[in-house]
């Protein structure tokens, strides 16, 4: 489990866990999408981000106010 926080286009997320992305990769090197979409829903995800060859495995924080300053 890993315990941090992304904000993507205003939307907060909870990354629950952060993966290579080999782990999810055919032999032909493209990713399986069925393997991947299994373990989003598995561990209760409902987001995919990559970041730096990474998978963030995230769920959105909902009603989660943003506030920015500048």
């Amino acid at each position: 489990m890993y315990n941090k926080t992304i904000i993507r286009n205003n939307i907060p997320y909870d990354i629950l866990y952060r993966l290579n992305k080999s782990l999810f990769q055919n032999k032909d090197g493209t990713i399986n999408k069925k393997v991947l979409g299994m373990f989003v829903a598995e561990v209760g995800a409902d987001k995919v981000l990559e970041v730096d060859k990474k998978f963030l495995i995230c769920k959105e924080i909902e009603d989660a106010q943003v506030e920015t300053y500048l």
